[in-house]
């Protein structure tokens, strides 16, 4: 079956992560709202087939430490309970749906982005066995883009050997800026490599030879908001309007540290709102160059 499938490319079924995070909200115009320290563990069943979430929230405010309630869990994740047509649904929100690709990247999302109601996407990217980041883009129902957000995350704590703690952010113009605050003079050349799934049927696709100009960020014109986070070199792209009956997507790229591989995550979805697909693309050059 495709979910079976699909639920294979969930790595905390085996895998254990502990993984330490730094949390940043900001506003469309780039300005900070939010910032905090978190902790998301993932432990694996002894089945082998599932996992025990738990996120404990460490604020500097009145709230400091929070480890339990409907935000922290902990949970049970199990193909029985969360392997779905749809794909993997989080006990936590019912109301969107996980696609994750093999290797860990993936996308938390809204199935559904019919201008009139809200829409909200977490995409994930991985680099190595101890970094992980993801980017979050929401939209108010009324189809404007309210907030982007920045998880940065080390398996081997803060401060992090392999991310900064900036809060700063700064809106570019253009693709073309955000390739340059990637401290890339041009598009990449040659084709991507990757994986996608597809929404309806959950079928998945390796990707090959992909060009730069069939992404997201490779297509974006000005109806785009682009969000540069310099210190880490992520930059994190969302539609600055939604419009009833036009497709759109949302996407987060990442270059590294040393700068031999290139990351982009995609969700895109239908004119009519349905969620169409995630993909995962990686470029490398340099003596890793493919």
């Amino acid at each position: 079956m495709a979910s079976a499938a699909h639920w294979n490319n969930w790595i905390y079924r085996t895998e254990r992560r502990h993984w330490h995070a730094f949390w940043c909200r900001w506003s469309p115009d780039c300005e900070i709202t939010t910032q905090f320290k978190a902790e998301r563990i993932f432990e694996p069943l002894e089945s082998g087939d599932g996992c025990r979430m738990h996120v404990v929230y460490h604020y500097d405010d009145e709230r400091g430490t929070v480890s339990e309630g409907p935000t922290s869990g902990p949970w049970t994740m199990t193909a029985e309970e969360c392997a779905t047509d749809a794909g993997i649904m989080h006990p936590s929100s019912k109301q969107m749906t996980t696609l994750v690709l093999p290797g860990g990247p993936g996308a938390w999302c809204f199935p559904d982005a019919k201008v009139g109601q809200p829409c909200a996407v977490e995409l994930f990217l991985h680099h190595g066995e101890n970094l992980r980041m993801s980017a979050g883009i929401t939209h108010a129902p009324d189809g404007s883009l309210k907030q982007l957000a920045l998880i940065r995350e080390d398996t081997r704590g803060w401060p992090s050997a392999g991310w900064s703690e900036s809060v700063t952010a700064r809106a570019v113009e253009s693709a073309a800026a955000c390739l340059a605050a990637l401290g890339l003079a041009v598009a990449p050349t040659g084709g991507g490599q990757g994986h996608s799934v597809l929404a309806a049927g959950l079928q998945q696709e390796a990707l090959a030879g992909v060009a730069w100009g069939r992404t997201l960020l490779g297509q974006a014109d000005e109806g785009y908001v682009f969000m540069v986070c310099d210190n880490d070199r992520v930059a994190i792209v969302g539609r600055r309007q939604r419009e009833p009956g036009a497709p759109f997507g949302s996407a987060a790229v990442w270059r590294p540290e040393g700068g031999s591989a290139l990351y982009c995550v995609e969700a895109w979805w239908e004119a009519g709102g349905p969620l169409r697909e995630v993909r995962h693309l990686v470029w490398l050059w340099g003596d890793e160059e493919q």
